[in-house]
């Protein structure tokens, strides 16, 4: 760290007196050079400006994890978080989320340790086996299938921006990343013992994969935590509300439990052309199973149609070969089933002779970008909020119609979190005249799950107060907006439902962004 102060930046805390049950903020202005961290502002504080502020710290080397907070709503290592990477005037800086506050920064540890334990995080053997001398030999390979998720600090970090951990029910990033480490190492044999905690709350995790995005290690929680739903699925043992989604696919090729037959019945007097009537158009657009079976969500793929119609552009949709995209089913666990939907499409986008594909859903935006075999099929795709922007750029598209409406924003976690797309919506709300576009407290990479991932938005059985939609809309709500708009159909289905449940439908609607466009148009 040198000598020389680069600026000075304002440092806003969250502060919990418990002797008086009072929270309070303080704001603090801290010389900042270059390699200060977060911690090191912190200490600087403490010991210069004001003595009662409490937080943990200990190895100052990310080793422990115990100076874990959120800063500007994220959840990071302090010690870790340089104060100039973040290139910021002004931080605030509160504890992490999930967790009851002792004081200040600190908050109490003991329910994640309690729920870790669950899963015993220790080799599980025959009693007669432990009790010998000899080691259990390891091959590297074998090492290797798991080593990566040793690394974790327990820093809580992840459950700190996990959707799911509202409710007390969900073991948590950790404990499930764990499950999966001892599953996958090849001494244990406490496959089945390990299963048993995670079988009736592993399905509440909606695969937004906030887990992976902060963990300071870098571990591929989301990922672990998939092939948990898939050692689930494989035993049989999974709720009645799983098995009917799974046994929707297998029958219908949709997970709505209609046939195929009805699957153009959303374009019904619509120009809406499909193969096989034609086999060659520069778009391929790709409506999703919501929004072709679901009368609410029918009004997106209607619109998006429209503005298609209205820019000229020539385009087509599979009909009724166009089969789910797979990507509920993948993050359930079912990989088989997966692959079965993937290799369909993928021999249908071949026969449809098109420039781009063009998809309503963040989810087959995300699987055709991300998941083999789809990613290796060479796809060129396009979320339809990217298409607009780029149309909007090029004066291809003009929205014209002013419509005076505060508008929020709320970031779909497989727009977002997976795939880094947080502008193109946000160029398409700020184009329409009259909008005033205010963004949620938890926004970009921080914004919080609808619940509707990972088969989720067919299988909710939580109470609405431990559900993430109700907390998202009770975000929503605080900020006094009349709209709330989306880019996702799952999105609609879950904040809508919280609209109801919070018989709120005279204060806030939800509107995807499409209809929005339309009414601009």
């Amino acid at each position: 760290m040198t000598t020389n102060v680069e600026k000075t930046v304002e440092f806003k805390i969250s502060r919990f007196d418990p002797t008086e049950n009072r929270r309070y903020d303080s704001t603090f202005k801290v010389p900042i050079r270059r390699g200060t961290t977060i911690l090191e502002a912190l200490l600087y504080i403490k010991d210069n400006l004001d003595e009662s502020l409490t937080f943990r710290q200990s190895c100052r080397m990310g080793i422990c994890g115990d100076c874990a907070v959120n800063v500007n709503g994220k959840p990071m290592l302090a010690c870790y978080t340089q104060v100039l990477d973040l290139n910021m005037d002004q931080l605030l800086i509160e504890p992490l989320s999930n967790a009851p506050v002792i004081k200040d920064l600190v908050v109490d540890m003991q329910p994640f340790f309690d729920t870790y334990k669950r899963i015993k995080p220790h080799l599980i053997k025959p009693a007669d086996e432990l009790k010998k001398p000899d080691e259990f030999p390891q091959s590297p390979a074998e090492l290797k299938k798991y080593w990566d998720l040793t690394l974790c600090i327990k820093c809580s970090i992840c459950n700190s921006s996990c959707p799911a951990i509202i409710d007390e029910k969900f073991l948590g990033p950790s404990a499930l990343t764990a499950t999966y480490r001892f599953v996958t190492d090849s001494r244990d044999q406490g496959a089945g013992e390990r299963l048993k905690p995670m079988a009736d709350n592993v399905w509440l995790c909606t695969q937004c994969s906030s887990c992976t995005l902060f963990c300071p290690k870098k571990l591929t929680c989301a990922e672990a935590i998939l092939e948990d739903h898939s050692l689930i699925v494989e035993t049989g043992d999974i709720p009645r509300t799983v098995k009917d989604v799974l046994e929707s696919v297998y029958k219908y090729h949709n997970p709505m439990s209609t046939t195929q037959s009805k699957r153009m019945d959303w374009a019904k007097d619509l120009n809406v052309q499909a193969y096989p009537t034609v086999t060659k158009a520069d778009v391929l657009f790709f409506v999703c199973c919501s929004n072709v079976y679901d009368l609410r969500n029918q009004a997106a793929a209607r619109n998006m149609a429209g503005v298609f119609n209205g820019m000229g552009v020539s385009f087509a949709t599979l009909g009724s070969e166009e089969w789910c995209c797979g990507d509920h089913m993948l993050r359930m666990g079912e990989k088989g089933l997966f692959e079965e939907l993937a290799m369909h499409n993928i021999a249908m986008f071949r026969k449809l002779e098109t420039t781009k594909i063009v998809t309503l859903s963040p989810h087959c935006y995300n699987t055709f970008k991300n998941d083999k075999p789809y990613k290796d099929a060479g796809l060129k795709v396009q979320h339809y909020t990217e298409f607009l922007a780029e149309a909007l750029e090029t004066g291809k598209l003009k929205l014209t119609k002013p419509m005076n409406k505060i508008v929020a924003y709320h970031d779909p976690c497989f727009l977002g979190k997976r795939n880094d797309i947080f502008d193109a919506p946000r160029r398409i709300l700020r184009a329409i005249p009259g909008i005033k576009l205010v963004e949620m407290k938890r926004t970009g990479q921080s914004s919080f799950c609808c619940g509707g991932g990972a088969g989720r938005v067919w299988t909710e059985d939580a109470l609405p107060e431990k559900r993430p939609s109700t907390n998202r809309l009770h975000e929503a709500l605080d900020l006094g907006v009349e709209t709330l708009a989306v880019a996702c159909p799952y999105c609609v289905t879950t904040l809508e439902d919280a609209v109801k449940v919070l018989d709120v439908e005279n204060k806030i609607v939800v509107r995807d962004i499409l209809e929005l466009v339309k009414e601009a148009m």
